[in-house]
């Protein structure tokens, strides 16, 4: 069955509300079938927005000029705040799926484009691969802010608008199998090359991050506290969710946590990614992040690309775990821990300045 014939059996069977409906999102990232993951995401958005209808149109009407309108498409829900990469490459597996000649070749959001900021940066250690996204700076509101409700604890409170300049952060934790392939071993309780590592100290992940560059001949660190929660929130395309790309009506697509994780840590990146394209940054394990802890925003006043107090006895670990209440994956959530403690919830993922 063609991809139009799929839509319209759709279509006759559950009516044009099918075009808010998840059936109509699986088929047409289906028919894209290149990232499902990054197709569906933007594609709910798409549909929300009314350009999936504006898709079937054009199809059963043959519009000569449907690929400038797509063009214009693009344009528009740019200009309304999504990462034009996401949006150019689910129009582009649209077109493919409907076999459409388009005159744009099938993008990939690997694929470095100065338009799109070099949004994505892949490298290379001992066969193991791991990619880090470009994540643009900007201005945000840390901490407790409306969305988080009464679920906001004391040291979220008050929320304060802090900047962060550019950087790269991992797009997913660091997994089993590149940790072994930088420092030769596997401390992790759950033992499998693609899940998260864990039970690593802050001061292993520091010699792990050292070592690292040393073999890529890069800089990485742990993030900062700010850049962390910034990322998780979906930095300039943020759409104040209280989860990292979810809200609590769609935990289950987005979080590993105590509600649906079976008691054990996930394959990295295996439900769907926040805004920036970045996955796991609530549940599967917390990470560890560059800063000593601090008890409240109010003893923060370091305003742009804040590092956190100068010393301190725990540092600050964030995102939360497969053991954890769904609450405590909350993106303004924090927690600290000995920097010296290793915990199978614990594990980190890698920046990079830009």
């Amino acid at each position: 069955m063609s991809f139009s014939e799929s839509i319209d059996t759709v279509i006759k069977q559950f009516g044009h509300d099918i075009i808010c409906s998840e059936r109509f999102i699986n088929i047409l990232s289906d028919y894209g079938g290149f990232d499902l993951k990054a197709v569906k995401t933007v594609m709910r958005q798409l549909i929300k927005s009314g350009y999936g209808q504006k898709m079937y149109e054009l199809d059963k009407e043959f519009h000569p000029d449907r690929n400038m309108k797509v063009k214009t498409y693009i344009a528009e829900l740019t200009a309304m705040g999504f990462q034009n990469g996401y949006v150019s490459y689910t129009f582009d597996c649209l077109c493919h799926g409907l076999g459409w000649t388009y005159d744009n070749p099938i993008l990939d959001p690997n694929v470095q484009d100065d338009s799109v900021n070099s949004m994505k940066k892949t490298f290379t250690v001992k066969g193991v691969e791991f990619s880090m996204v470009y994540v643009e700076g900007d201005s945000f509101d840390m901490g407790a802010t409306p969305e988080q409700g009464i679920y906001a604890a004391f040291d979220e409170k008050p929320s304060v608008k802090v900047t962060v300049s550019s950087f790269y952060l991992g797009i997913t934790p660091v997994s089993q199998a590149l940790w072994k392939a930088v420092m030769s071993c596997n401390p992790s309780h759950h033992q499998g090359d693609d899940l998260p590592v864990e039970r690593v100290t802050w001061f292993e992940c520091q010699e792990f991050v050292k070592k690292l560059s040393a073999m890529t001949n890069e800089n990485f660190r742990l993030p900062t506290e700010a850049e962390w929660e910034y990322a998780a929130r979906g930095g300039k395309h943020a759409a104040h969710k209280r989860y990292a790309g979810a809200d609590d009506n769609d935990l289950g697509a987005f979080i590993w946590c105590n509600d649906n994780s079976n008691g054990v840590s996930h394959q990295v990146g295996s439900l769907n990614p926040n805004e920036l394209g970045i996955y796991d940054m609530s549940g599967n394990v917390s990470e560890w992040c560059a800063d000593w802890y601090f008890n409240s925003y109010n003893n923060n006043n370091d305003k742009v690309n804040p590092q956190g107090p100068s010393s301190g006895i725990a540092k600050v670990i964030r995102g939360g775990s497969w053991s954890d209440k769904k609450m405590a994956c909350r993106v303004s959530k924090r927690l600290s821990l000995n920097p010296n403690y290793k915990s199978k919830l614990v594990g980190l993922r890698i920046a990079k300045s830009k």
